[in-house]
């Protein structure tokens, strides 16, 4: 059988599987609670057998902030954006309600949060109709200081587990299956630290069996299967940027945004092992830092630009050091030498440019994109636009040349879309959450 045709019965199977598991669902909803499935699901397994010596691309998925590796890139292949009469097939949309907060999927389900109603709801949903799983709900605040308000962090899916963060510190972990609550707590309370001017953003890392949050001077970790706090850090102000790990670290090590500063932390210990001040206005560093090949990047708005750091060292030494590249929001994409980012004020008129990894030279540079957020997948950028216009490029220095572009859309949207399963997933800051089929 062609390859072609053994992926197209995988992508049926995978859709009649979602949809038989939302006809068996019954939902019911209670505020602070898990709306859950009400009947037991028995389902047959159904085996592809692949002849010897033919291989497919597994569909990859997309089970935490910036994707498997954290850097924004999807491995995926099998996924087409030659939309012929420039209108990609919307499989669904669904509403998730105000924030910012990106999408997870694993296992042929989607996750987000959501402010609907003085909550701010997780909503668990099938991949293949967008139909509701279940949603969980806890009290919370709008709280739309200088901008639309909502939670803003993302979830993060660990094996059977979904771990979702509030604005003012409440972290919950969740069976994926049914939403059950399985321990909660507000971390920022238990650990007696301040709350930044926008609430907590970033998402939870797992790190073995501990949660590493950005919560405090640098960071908060607690254990995974039972919420213990296990160190936490300073009353200091926290930045925005999630955690990312040193690759090869020993012991393992990771870089944690404070408001002032990037700071190196021995993820068993809490240990602080170096600090690289960083100041921008309103203590903004938002952008998650790209760390590669003993190399560190660090870019924030405001005005603040970009640096590359040599890591080899006790301490972070400079290589150069620039203000082309001004990441307010959204973190760049490392691809083949290459900084692909959003540049400049979100609000007053950002740019898309493309910079080069060892020299921070410009390569080019699109003024009237009005970019939202980004993704890379198979060598093409996946670019959302302010306005909700999705627009598929390749990722090359020598230029932006869109293959394909379409509003899928409306209102505001910041935040970036997500490949997974040959699906795209864009969601705006009122909670349109829609679902491109983009599927060989």
């Amino acid at each position: 059988m062609p390859l072609s045709r053994l992926l197209l019965l995988r992508h049926k199977l995978e859709s009649v599987a979602c949809h038989c598991v939302a006809a068996a669902t019954r939902r019911r909803t209670v505020p602070g609670q898990a709306s859950v499935a009400a009947s037991v699901l028995s389902c047959t397994l159904l085996v592809l057998v692949l002849p010897i010596g033919v291989s497919c691309c597994v569909a990859e998925d997309w089970y935490r902030w910036r994707g498997p590796n954290g850097d924004g890139i999807s491995s995926e292949t099998e996924w087409n954006c030659d939309w012929g009469n420039g209108q990609p097939t919307i499989a669904w949309s669904h509403s998730a309600g105000t924030g910012f907060s990106s999408v997870v999927v694993k296992d042929g389900r989607v996750f987000t949060l959501g402010h609907v109603d003085d909550q701010d709801v997780v909503f668990c949903l099938n991949v293949a109709d967008g139909e509701v799983v279940w949603t969980f709900g806890y009290p919370a605040e709008l709280d739309a200081r200088d901008f639309e308000g909502g939670p803003i962090s993302t979830p993060t899916v660990d094996g059977d587990r979904v771990y979702v963060m509030g604005r003012a510190g409440e972290l919950f972990c969740l069976q994926t299956s049914d939403g059950t609550k399985v321990w909660g707590k507000n971390v920022a309370e238990e650990a007696d630290v301040r709350l930044p001017g926008w609430g907590c953003s970033a998402a939870p890392l797992v790190v073995g069996d501990k949660l590493l949050l950005n919560v405090g001077e640098s960071g908060v970790a607690v254990d995974k299967h039972s919420g213990e706090l296990l160190w936490s850090s300073d009353d200091r102000e926290c930045g925005y940027a999630s955690p990312v790990l040193i690759p090869d670290s020993d012991p393992t090590a990771a870089v944690i945004a404070s408001g002032r500063a990037y700071i190196g932390i021995d993820v068993d210990s809490g240990e602080q092992l170096w600090a690289e001040r960083w100041l921008t206005s309103f203590n903004c560093n938002a952008a998650d830092p790209i760390i590669h090949d003993g190399k560190m990047f660090l870019c924030s708005g405001y005005n603040r630009g970009a640096a590359l750091f040599d890591l080899n060292d006790a301490t972070p030494s400079l290589i150069w050091k620039s203000k082309e590249m001004k990441n307010q929001i959204h973190g760049s994409i490392l691809y083949q030498g290459h900084l692909y980012g959003i540049d400049g004020d979100m609000e007053t008129g950002a740019r898309l440019r493309c910079m080069e990894w060892a020299t921070g030279e410009i390569r080019w540079s699109v003024d009237d994109l009005r970019p939202g957020g980004l993704a890379l997948a198979g060598g093409k950028l996946l670019l959302l636009t302010e306005p909700g216009e999705l627009m598929i490029a390749p990722a090359t220095p020598d230029g932006w040349d869109p293959l394909a572009e379409e509003k899928v859309l409306d209102g505001k949207s910041w935040t970036a879309p997500v490949l997974s399963g040959g699906r795209i997933f864009c969601r705006s800051v009122h909670g349109q959450l829609v679902c491109v089929d983009c599927r060989d």
